[in-house]
């Protein structure tokens, strides 16, 4: 049995967004890396490693849809055990939506042959859509697993899972091959090694076409027309004297009313 997992590559939470003209661009002035896995993919990363580990999954194998850099967060996953990766090229796709990406994820999901689970993080930070899961289980014909928080069971036909709910937590059981995607609450990711960065960075990795897999995408369907920049915020602090704690508190009532906040 083989485990896919798909990660992204996404801006650092640290970076500075800017847009001029029209064009996002950020730099990193925390780490240093402006582009990062994920955050939510590194959830999918661990539980992924630990099906080979603990369920017996022959191969846990990370898969990106994404330009050349993207292959960065594939040796991430390498350093952290996966068994192997795989970059899709998006060359000549560098905007597609969703439904596009979703079906190029599924058609390299079959060139993998014998995957019996796919997962995804619950979302990703730049997009923030949370679909992505549910369209590759849509395009594969697979049954879909949301908000696991726990996998408790597989065997090779089934799976058992708890999902994350509102108000507490769903056990269900499904037929394999699945698509699921994954809460932090599922587990803690490590921590890649040292030796597993060696050995990440020095392995290779395959680079698929789109025409290797048969693909074809078309103009997205929803495009940013504009995209601006947030408004700088503007702000002024005004301090309240008074000869005690009662007197000050009486000018800070005065003043609400005068901004009519009270």
């Amino acid at each position: 049995m083989k485990v896919v997992v798909c990660v992204k590559q996404t801006p650092s939470t640290t970076a500075t967004i800017s847009v001029n003209d029209n064009v996002v661009t950020w730099e990193d002035t925390g780490s240093g890396k402006p582009n990062v896995v994920n955050p939510w993919d590194e959830y999918t990363i661990e539980e992924g490693i630990r099906l080979k580990e603990n369920h017996g999954a022959t191969e846990t194998i990370a898969l990106t849809f994404g330009s050349a850099d993207s292959v960065d967060v594939l040796r991430t996953g390498l350093a952290m055990g996966c068994t192997s990766a795989v970059h899709i090229s998006n060359e000549g796709a560098e905007e597609v939506d969703a439904l596009d990406t979703a079906a190029v994820l599924a058609a390299a999901i079959e060139k993998v042959e014998d995957v019996k689970v796919a997962m995804c993080g619950k979302q990703a930070i730049d997009g923030d859509s949370g679909v992505m899961p549910m369209l590759v289980a849509r395009k594969l014909g697979w049954t879909p697993l949301t908000f696991v928080a726990a996998i408790n069971e597989i065997t090779e036909d089934s799976i058992t899972v708890e999902r994350l709910l509102e108000n507490g937590r769903q056990v269900i059981t499904a037929k394999l091959p699945v698509v699921m995607s994954v809460v932090k609450e599922i587990n803690e990711p490590r921590y890649p090694s040292f030796m597993g960065i060696r050995k990440a960075n020095r392995a290779t990795v395959p680079t698929w076409s789109l025409d290797d897999l048969g693909v074809s995408v078309s103009a997205p369907r929803v495009n940013w027309q504009k995209i601006y920049s947030l408004p700088a915020r503007e702000g002024s602090v005004e301090m309240i004297d008074g000869d005690s704690m009662n007197d000050k508190a009486k000018k800070l009532v005065d003043k609400l009313f005068e901004e009519k906040v009270i």
